[in-house]
């Protein structure tokens, strides 16, 4: 069943209670009859209780499918790009319905931890997907991108790497080639890693990303041997 086209915008605002007093009522009275948001609301009644229960700290190093990832991803794309498009005269109403969605994403992410043990951050204004060069390796990343005073900070959950604590080196690739530094950090026994990073590179600035193992440069490379590359979407 697709999406309402009318309201369908704004039932993750109203489970959530983030609309305006009006507009919950005005949702409340459509709910009660709409064939699909009846339905998508109480499939998602439940979920904000999940976010009191849940302890990110607690939870283990990223192991989400591709699949959980990718829709997360997607829907964060489609949402910055949809507020972007919107007339004026409804930017108001686009703006509750942006952030509603970034909640659902945030709960939708809260339940794939919960799930598969996964975990990033919402507040990033750019989303990277950090796949290997080559297809002999099962290793990938997630990586959630914001701007701080120092430069770009950037936050990573990788799995799949080699385990027994590996030494990995992020860098933010400019298109002029230059490669900047994002710090070092190391892998758990398991092959998973989740690392918090600052790099002195402003957001736009740069629109790659890349993982390289080893705290020094490998032999006949500037930068290490690259195990992860993706590129950041906005």
């Amino acid at each position: 069943m697709g999406r309402c086209a009318s309201h369908g915008e704004l039932v993750g605002g109203y489970v959530l209670g983030a609309l305006e007093p009006a507009e919950m009522e005005g949702m409340r009275r459509h709910v009660a009859g709409c064939p699909t948001c009846g339905p998508e609301v109480r499939r998602m009644s439940t979920l904000p209780g999940l976010l009191d229960t849940a302890h990110p700290g607690d939870v283990p190093p990223p192991a989400a499918s591709p699949e959980v990832e990718q829709a997360i991803l997607d829907r964060f794309v489609r949402e910055r790009r949809r507020a972007a498009a919107s007339p004026r005269r409804r930017r108001r109403r686009r703006l509750f319905a942006a952030l509603a969605a970034a909640c659902v994403a945030a709960i939708v992410l809260v339940v794939a931890l919960l799930v598969n043990g996964d975990e990033a951050e919402t507040s990033a204004y750019a989303t990277a997907r950090l796949t290997p060069p080559n297809t002999g390796s099962t290793a990938r990343a997630t990586a959630w991108v914001d701007a701080v005073p120092a430069g770009t900070s950037v936050s990573l959950g990788a799995w799949g790497l080699d385990g027994g604590g590996a030494v990995y080196q992020l860098w933010c690739v400019r298109p002029n080639g230059e490669w900047v530094s994002g710090g070092t950090f190391r892998s758990s026994a398991g092959g998973n890693a989740k690392a918090k990073l600052t790099a002195a590179v402003k957001p736009g600035d740069y629109h790659v990303i890349v993982i390289t193992q080893g705290s020094r440069p490998a032999e006949g490379s500037a930068h290490g041997r690259p195990v992860l590359r993706g590129k950041l979407r906005y």
